[in-house]
């Protein structure tokens, strides 16, 4: 519990001052869309291409774990989505929006300090993994449809839209970083340190954003809200333990794999939210709330998972 309280306590501080800032208008509310924007284009894209270019992706075959750990983070994605498109008849932005609450994890400010204290250096791998899994695939998907369905709205063609999505920073940087890897190349120190100082900022302004988006839209407790932090701090995991077992994973990686999938909504979600003008409420309000409820869904699962007995 300690350990959380850890976590949680820096994300809270910087979130109120956001708030605080958006509060007494210190910082104009609506600037949050050109900090998502900064966030999006320059310090997160520099973040993903500097994990993924340093990463060796020999280190990280393991077929099984990274079959299963797929089949948990977008199957929660899939599912969320398809539920919503075609059952709730929703629009396909929110349906999309929704299902990347439901679905990302904050691995890279939750994630990474948790699992240094529980399982070690080594537990690294999963995050690494699963970050790749989201910045390959989940975040470019994301980025499509919900272009796709902003243009849809003016009836822009959709085959330039689509090789204009692959042209994002957001998309290239970790494609660009694995193809980087997977050749052996080596980034030089001074690039290194340069793409450190800029993705060094991206959980710090990311949460500073968050808490000015909430100071312009109150946190809501809707149906909407209480639906996505259930999906995501009770459902995902569940799916994950499920995955596990059909995959055959066990010892450290299988917790680590699902406790990975009991984490909060990941902050970039509201980013998305800002920068697409869909479901902020939702979403901030999701990854707010969220957050509060992992501090007690996270020690139950570790402790049903026999992790620090």
């Amino acid at each position: 519990m300690n350990l959380i309280l850890q976590s949680l306590v820096p994300l809270a501080f910087v979130i109120f001052l956001g708030w605080f800032a958006g509060w007494r208008r210190i910082i104009d509310a609506k600037h949050s869309s050109s900090l998502a924007t900064y966030v999006m284009s320059f310090s997160f894209p520099c973040l993903l291409f500097a994990k993924t270019a340093t990463t060796s992706l020999q280190n990280l075959i393991n077929y099984r774990f990274i079959a299963g750990l797929s089949l948990g983070l977008l199957g929660m994605y899939l599912l969320v989505f398809l539920f919503n498109r075609y059952l709730r008849r929703i629009s396909v932005s929110h349906s999309c929006q929704t299902a990347f609450v439901s679905s990302f994890p904050d691995m890279a400010f939750m994630g990474i300090p948790i699992f240094l204290v529980l399982f070690g250096e080594e537990s690294l791998i999963s995050i690494v993994i699963g970050n790749l899994i989201t910045s390959l695939i989940m975040i470019p998907l994301t980025v499509s449809i919900l272009e796709i369905a902003q243009a849809a709205e003016v009836k822009t063609n959709i085959m330039p839209l689509v090789l204009k999505v692959f042209k994002k920073p957001l998309v290239l940087a970790p494609i660009i970083g694995a193809i980087y890897s997977r050749f052996g190349l080596h980034l030089p120190a001074l690039a290194m340190e340069s793409l450190n100082l800029i993705g060094g900022t991206t959980s710090g302004v990311s949460l500073f954003a968050l808490g000015l988006i909430m100071s312009q839209d109150n946190v809501s407790i809707s149906k909407p809200v209480l639906l996505n932090v259930f999906n995501k701090t009770v459902v995902h995991p569940l799916i994950m333990f499920g995955a596990v077992i059909a995959f055959g994973i066990t010892g450290a990686l299988a917790k680590e794999a699902i406790l990975l999938c009991a984490l909060p909504p990941a902050i970039m979600t509201t980013m998305f939210a800002a920068k697409y003008d869909v479901l902020r409420l939702e979403s901030s309000s999701s990854t707010v709330v969220g957050t509060v409820v992992a501090l007690f869904t996270i020690a139950f699962i570790m402790r049903a998972l026999g992790i620090g007995s």
